[in-house]
């Protein structure tokens, strides 16, 4: 049985987003069939079943750093640089064994690739975003160096999506044959939601909600859902568009909703996650996923789990899988508004796509992503 060492970034309930999530369940569903070490950066009080080492805090190795790619390291940078110096001292401390290296993104494709060359394994890089999806291709030269290293000295490169692969394999020139798409999946198990006292008496008085769930960042577009709000509200009057998350776009939509005079038609909740992030899906009537660009789209399934219809954009990776879903280019807005005030409006057409999109989730499920991933590390 081969030995794993998986090198994950963060890791629930310690996360800001999807890279977190879908470590803890390859982890937890992987550690079922194989021999698995899970490493991460720093030390979390996590309780798991896992083998979890995490890189060794105290040792301060960049202190007047050299530079790397033309720049001084510090700060999150030299966190990230310093990882495998640091994950190395660790494995040689508790004499720890493997025999392939899989990483997650860059966060932790800068330490596989430190660990590859100090040990002499293969290493497998999985790529769940990269850095020109993140900007919108306006990429930090910097990040996007690392990633190209990476991804040019990775044995095998795993993508979340077709989209993605067609990104790597066109953007950092990485030949077509050296990368698998393997999808993201799901916990298709169903979970009730806390109850929120404040919907429920929206839905008693017929009001319908539409949601955005995700960072508010350049790559998700919550300027782009909130734009569609007034055109929405001259067809649909009891309207509330609800917001579930945080991020550096935040005063930007608040002053986009001012401007169009929509800001009483929003509602702002912060990140959420697990029970109360449930209870927005048990009362939502769509779900709008309008990313400029998104590798996969672990927001939108999971809201077809729990029986809400999705609008994503063409620039999603989900829309290569789940084809009942309507699917819109991320900037044109009227039409995204068109398509929200049809399924708001249109019973039949919403029961469609809940009903179609629901017979499509077992397609999501971990055991298959399980088999495929073990059948890459028997080949390598």
């Amino acid at each position: 049985m081969k030995k794993i060492l998986m090198i994950g970034w963060e890791f629930p309930p310690f996360n800001s987003g999807g890279l977190g999530v879908v470590t803890y369940y390859l982890a937890k569903n992987l550690n079922n069939k194989i021999n698995l070490i899970l490493a991460l950066p720093k030390k979390y009080p996590i309780n798991s079943d896992l083998k979890i080492i995490f890189a060794d805090e105290d040792v301060k190795i960049l202190k007047g750093y050299k530079k790397i790619y033309g720049i001084f390291a510090n700060g999150f940078l030299e966190e990230v640089l310093t990882y495998g110096m640091r994950l190395l001292k660790k494995i040689k401390e508790l004499n720890l064994d493997f025999d392939i290296i899989h990483a997650h993104d860059w966060l932790g494709g800068f330490c596989g690739l430190y660990l590859k060359n100090n040990l002499n394994k293969p290493l497998i890089i999985h790529i769940h975003s990269t850095e020109i999806e993140r900007t919108g291709n306006n990429p930090n030269p910097i990040i996007y160096k690392i990633e190209k290293e990476i991804m040019d000295n990775a044995d095998k490169i795993i993508s979340v999506s077709k989209l993605t692969k067609s990104i790597i394999n066109n953007f950092y020139k990485i030949p077509e044959e050296k990368i698998i798409d393997i999808p993201n999946a799901i916990d298709l198990n169903y979970y009730e939601g806390a109850d929120s006292e404040y919907f429920r008496r929206l839905k008693l008085n017929n009001y319908k909600i539409v949601i955005f769930v995700g960072r508010l960042v350049l790559q998700k577009g919550p300027d782009y859902f909130v734009r569609t709000l007034k055109y929405v509200n001259e067809h649909i009057k009891k309207i509330k568009y609800v917001i579930v998350g945080d991020g550096e776009m935040f005063p930007d939509l608040i002053k986009i909703a001012d401007e169009d005079k929509v800001l009483d038609k929003i509602i702002f909740t912060g990140f959420l996650r697990d029970e109360k992030l449930w209870a927005i899906y048990k009362y939502a009537d769509l779900l709008v996923a309008p990313s400029v660009f998104d590798p996969f789209g672990l927001v939108p399934l999971e809201a077809v789990k729990f029986g809400v219809p999705i609008i994503i954009s063409r620039t999603t990776g989900l829309g290569d899988y789940l084809n009942n879903c309507l699917k819109v280019d991320f900037w044109d807005i009227k039409n995204m508004a068109n398509y929200i005030i049809s399924v708001l409006k249109y019973r039949p057409l919403k029961n469609e796509l809940v009903k179609n999109s629901k017979e499509e989730l077992s397609k999501f499920n971990w055991e298959d992503r399980i088999n495929k991933l073990i059948d890459i590390y028997n080949k390598i």
